[in-house]
């Protein structure tokens, strides 16, 4: 698994090769259930974890912040409380920003040395869990909905679904609000195996600046996992 999310971060990250490296300054990390007898939660974290929270939550919190505390590390960080936003997102220190994501049992975190330069969203979904339930009607568009029924329609689903929490991890930093899942419609480009982003309603004035963005989408074993990395500054155009 971490071999196979490092390759992907690598191509991710290849349009910004100038300004981002992985292992220099990019950083990923990715643990498992297993991992977390290795970390402790710093006491502010500690503070931040909803009290009744059950032991599932309590361990993806922890391993959550454990994969963090690693990345911000190999970036040659200080160990940094990861704490929560009003929005329940991670709050980065200074000059970092980053993406995390859980899918039992697997963690994963995505910093980044370059502030709010770059719009980073990561997600992990169980192929199988998403299965279970039809959300087809809140999460889809019209258009995403007729490319989820032209194909294996539980898979298709469960990648506009990560891609769509993708996008609005990363693009959360950029309005602080919440985003509705049919104010962002994809488009699948086979070639690249990514996602087009479009805006719908207000969202399309409020990010005109923000240029043609992607996600990445790719299936490993039973998951999806989706990414989105987009320099705001210098907004990288996709191949068609």
């Amino acid at each position: 698994m971490e071999d196979a999310l490092h390759a992907i971060m690598i191509e991710a990250l290849a349009p910004y090769q100038g300004a981002l490296r992985l292992g220099e300054s990019a950083s990923l990390a990715v643990l498992s259930a297993e991992d977390q007898q290795d970390h402790f939660l710093h006491p502010e974290e500690e503070q931040a974890l909803p009290p009744r929270a059950c032991m599932r939550k309590r361990t993806e919190w922890v391993l959550g912040r454990a994969a963090a505390c690693r990345a911000l590390r190999e970036l040659g960080g200080d160990p940094w409380p990861v704490l929560r936003g009003d929005h329940g997102e991670p709050v980065w220190p200074e000059g970092i920003g980053g993406s995390i994501t859980h899918c039992w049992p697997w963690t994963a975190a995505l910093l980044i040395k370059a502030g709010k330069r770059f719009a980073i969203g990561i997600d992990l979904e169980n192929l199988e869990r998403a299965a279970l339930v039809d959300f087809s009607s809140v999460i889809c568009t019209a258009a995403e909905l007729d490319w989820t029924r032209g194909g294996e329609f539980q898979r298709r689903l469960a990648m506009i679904f990560s891609a769509k929490e993708a996008v609005y991890k990363g693009l959360h930093p950029f309005c602080r609000r919440y985003i509705d899942f049919k104010e962002v419609e994809l488009a699948w480009l086979p070639r690249p195996r990514s996602f087009r982003v479009a805006f719908v309603g207000g969202l399309k004035t409020e990010f005109a600046a923000l240029g043609e963005c992607k996600v990445l989408s790719r299936r490993i074993n039973g998951l999806v996992f989706s990414c989105l990395v987009h320099d705001t500054e210098r907004p990288a155009r996709l191949a068609a």
